[in-house]
């Protein structure tokens, strides 16, 4: 009788703790499925930065042409408009270095001193001053220029270091802060306030050293907060917009793996042999993305470790991350809190999420053949 009962009490907790498991990996199931493609036919490479629902549009930019592009999901060229040059219509000889729709069907580009707003058919409708000692150039737009709107408004987050980081090109103190340059743009009044310090527990504010090639961030506005991660956080930080911007929130980041560097003194040569650690070894934080009601995607390099670096590199062919695909991974947030699966980071450059749970994700050239095309793949995130 005791043997019976032994072994109904152990298929019990057997089916207990089957059916927690399957609850469990149904909770945490995510994958990222393809679920289309185009390409755009160019001469030169096509960098689209943003995608407007109402229009059914992408905004993208030609490399060397210099022209805007409106596209159609499928890949073709609605219009093409050329805004470079001198002129009161024109944005000089700068290349954007954020490009996105704005408010009202306003197209919005940012360059290195200016904030320029047109109309649909690219009538300049405003020309907003941008403090910054950071003349950047770019030969194509590196992301989208973020706003939120107070009291039906634009508000505008700006600066170079909203893209790159201040230490790429000020090798001092005020470089060491990349978030000195990161502010806050007041169009009816033209005021810039820089809004985010580091946190006193962060990376950057136990060192006076810096950690060349990974002191950027990544953020994107949702619900009256401003959603930021730095490239060696292991957390995500939550601002109250409405707050003046206080720290509200953090999410912990539970990477899988994480290789880490030590950061070097202000004015290290870049020829410094310690630098390549930094800047192609280290564990990096790359892009955070909202999909829509509180789900996040988190893009990370792993790092890799000399030894691993060293197979991967050689004069004929350098290092380069997208050598070790396997170590690119994403990490999905729900609500505020991670899924504990990775997901495999897919092939090419993960650029924005749009319509829904969708990425743009752009494919890598050929090294070989010189192509008159651009390839984009779409993906979708979706519960297993």
């Amino acid at each position: 009788m005791r043997n019976i009962n032994l072994i109904l009490a152990l298929c019990l907790l057997l089916a207990c703790s089957q059916k927690n498991s399957e609850s469990l990996e149904e909770s945490m199931g995510y994958q990222l499925v393809k679920t289309d493609s185009f390409q755009v036919d160019n001469l030169t490479r096509v960098q689209i930065t943003d995608y407007n629902e109402a229009e059914n549009i992408f905004l993208g930019y030609s490399e060397a042409e210099n022209d805007i592009l409106e596209i159609s999901p499928k890949g073709e060229i609605l219009k093409r408009v050329n805004r470079r040059g001198d002129g009161p219509n024109n944005m000089g000889n700068w290349t954007p270095l954020g490009m996105s729709f704005g408010p009202n069907g306003e197209r919005i580009f940012q360059l290195p001193f200016q904030l320029l707003s047109y109309d649909k058919d690219y009538n300049q409708i405003s020309n907003l001053r941008i403090q910054s000692p950071l003349p950047v150039r770019a030969n194509i737009p590196l992301g989208q220029t973020a706003y939120f709107l107070e009291d039906g408004k634009p508000r505008y987050l700006v600066g170079p270091t909203t893209f790159l980081s201040a230490h790429l090109l000020i090798y001092n103190e005020e470089g060491r802060d990349t978030l000195q340059n990161f502010s806050l743009l007041n169009p009816e009044s033209g005021d810039m306030k820089s809004i985010i310090p580091y946190e006193q527990e962060s990376y950057y504010k136990k060192t006076e050293a810096i950690y060349y090639g990974r002191m950027g961030k990544s953020f994107f506005v949702e619900d009256n907060e401003l959603i930021v991660v730095h490239n060696l956080a292991d957390e995500i930080l939550v601002y109250d917009i409405n707050d003046n911007f206080a720290l509200k929130r953090t999410v912990p980041i539970n990477h899988s793996t994480f290789e880490k560097y030590n950061p070097l003194p202000i004015g290290t040569g870049m020829d410094d042999p310690k630098m390549k650690e930094l800047n192609f070894m280290s564990g990096k934080n790359e892009k955070l993305l909202s999909l829509g009601n509180q789900l996040w995607i988190l893009s990370y390099f792993q790092g890799v470790t000399p030894a691993l670096y060293e197979a991967n590199n050689s004069e004929d062919s350098p290092f380069s991350s997208k050598k070790v695909k396997e170590k690119q991974k994403l990490l999905v947030f729900e609500k505020g809190k991670q899924i504990p699966a990775e997901i495999q980071s897919p092939r090419g450059n993960i650029l924005f999420a749009f319509n829904g749970n969708h990425i743009l994700v752009s494919e890598e050239p050929s090294e070989e053949t010189e192509e008159e095309f651009t390839r984009y793949s779409v993906y979708e995130l979706v519960k297993r």
